[in-house]
């Protein structure tokens, strides 16, 4: 009998030290939420898929399933939403950051720098960053101590013995995105040499190796085609470098679920907390050390999730406060107006969008694109700071640059440059463009007329530009409206960065269209036709 117990004991130590030998560590990640923080959209007036809020209810469950979790989050949090606007930016704005608490009440390990937290300037995002109860990364930002931004490179955090090295990394290009002002003191490294350079170093400190980066993939995941965006997306190129057990990446708001690229486990969780990525990473203990063995994962859809009762009485007071807002009387619209995320001929939402871009800056001309991202119908009623919401929903200022004839016709090729051509069937002809450029990089010019030809070469499509009557000579000078993001280099447009500067109006483009419908009372929305397709 005793020695029956003793053998069962014998049995259960080695049991029990083979279970220890073993472990599952689960991570969690969302990126690009936007300040989404309850799921309802409160421009269009409807249910939205996902929410910040909705984020938090499927935290705290997968936390309690398997408490060895990290919960790590890809960045561009502080801009997004009428919510986060009037709570960290607008004028008199009282800067309790409304995403923030929301990600501080899920928990997070570390989140890492995107590209719109510096949308509305050094301050804001340096108020933001200190509400955080969580650790901020950005290992190729440099500057930061200097600029008093709380924000580090990489985190080592141990979770049931297990070591694990996290590496944040920021887009760099935010210097082509944001105004000088927004980043002044900061620089940007490239991300794939700073993790070659660190990654080897963290792996002796860790036993498993996160990296984070705000960025997607340069390469189509399945043919490995490049898709040409290699100046801001460098997914690929990272899953190439050894060492990398897990990267999770951002930036490009596409719903990738875990998979593998290379030797390299990748994922990403969409927009606007519409997913959550969970990947439980198997492990082993070798020689010491634990190393990962297998892997599974997915991206869970919080659509149909409950919003976590805390967030959403955190940010009920200033949800209140938007809702009266956006609903805030500013004159009449006499016509109806479908906002539309790319019109097919001249617009009458686009052409507001000019109005207020010359009216504001007295320039010639005006160049814009639609930003409202999907079909939104306004009707002919009440004129509310709503529908400017609808219009405009980035944070950019306005610029007044200098061009000559040929540097305007060259700026014009290149908004034109998408078009691919016309395909026509027994039920008529359509236009048809390329679906990798995203719709705010066709911008139109207003204040003069032109024709486009989607079917002649990239680079011939403008026909008969003409200001004030006149055709357009290669050395004649025109003052264009163009906002902060054109004039930072956004969308690769040429000569708007370097152009000489007439005129800069730091303020958001949604405070100045307020404005001009306060100023104007009744607005009849109509398409002045100054462009059309030939």
């Amino acid at each position: 009998m005793v020695r029956f117990v003793c053998f069962a004991a014998v049995v259960l130590a080695s049991s029990q030290a083979s279970a220890q030998e073993r472990a599952t560590l689960r991570v969690l990640f969302t990126s690009d939420m936007h300040a989404h923080v309850l799921p309802f959209d409160d421009v269009r007036e409807r249910p939205a898929r996902g929410s910040i809020a909705q984020v938090a209810t499927v935290v705290a469950r997968e936390r309690r399933a398997d408490p060895m979790n990290v919960v790590l989050d890809g960045g561009d949090e502080i801009e997004g939403t009428p919510l986060e606007y009037y709570a960290i930016a607008a004028p008199g704005a009282p800067g309790a950051d409304p995403a923030i608490a929301a990600m501080n009440i899920v928990g997070y390990d570390a989140v890492v720098l995107g590209n719109h937290e510096f949308n509305f300037g050094l301050d804001v995002l340096r108020r933001s960053m200190r509400q955080a109860r969580f650790p901020w990364l950005a290992a190729n930002l440099g500057g930061a101590e200097q600029a008093r931004l709380p924000v580090g490179g990489e985190l080592v955090i141990e979770r049931g013995g297990v070591r694990i090295g996290i590496l944040g990394l920021t887009n760099p290009n935010i210097p082509h995105w944001d105004p000088p002002e927004h980043w002044r003191g900061l620089t940007f490294a490239d991300p794939v040499a700073v993790a070659a350079a660190r990654v080897p170093e963290l792996r002796k400190r860790a036993d498993v190796v996160i990296v984070v980066v705000h960025s997607g993939f340069e390469r189509d995941l399945a043919t490995g085609a490049p898709n040409g965006t290699e100046n801001e997306n460098f997914g690929w190129r990272l899953a190439q470098l050894p060492g990398i057990d897990l990267l999770l990446t951002g930036h490009t708001h596409r719903n990738i679920p875990p998979q593998r690229l290379g030797a390299t486990v990748v994922a990403q969780p969409g927009r606007w907390g519409e997913f959550v990525t969970r990947v439980d990473l198997g492990l082993a203990r070798e020689g010491g050390a634990w190393k990962v063995t297998g892997w599974s994962g997915e991206n869970i859809p919080t659509a149909h999730e409950t919003p976590d009762p805390r967030v959403v009485a955190e940010a009920a007071p200033e949800e209140a406060k938007v809702k009266a807002e956006l609903a805030r009387p500013l004159g009449e619209l006499t016509a109806p107006l479908d906002v539309t995320a790319l019109p097919l001929a001249d617009d009458p939402g686009v052409d507001l969008i000019h109005a207020v871009q010359l009216e504001a800056t007295g320039a010639q001309l005006s160049l814009a694109a639609p930003l409202g991202g999907g079909r939104t119908e306004f009707p002919a009623g009440p004129l509310t700071p709503r529908l400017a919401f609808a219009l405009y929903p980035y944070p950019n200022t306005l610029v007044v640059v200098r061009l000559t004839g040929a540097e305007l016709e060259n700026v014009l090729e290149h908004a034109v440059r998408g078009w691919t051509g016309v395909a026509c069937t027994g039920a008529g002809c359509a236009l048809e463009r390329n679906r990798e450029l995203p719709t705010y990089n066709y911008d139109t010019l207003e204040g003069a007329t032109y024709l486009v030809d989607p079917a002649a070469p990239v680079g011939q499509r403008i026909l008969g530009l003409r200001v004030a009557g006149k055709l357009v000579q290669p050395g004649d000078t025109f003052t264009v409206a163009i906002n902060s993001y054109r004039a930072a280099g956004g969308g690769g447009y040429p000569h708007l960065a370097t152009a000489p500067r007439v005129k800069e109006i730091d303020r958001p483009m949604v405070s100045l269209i307020v404005d001009y419908f306060t100023r104007h009372g009744r607005i009849t929305p109509a398409a002045d036709d100054n462009w059309a397709f030939t």
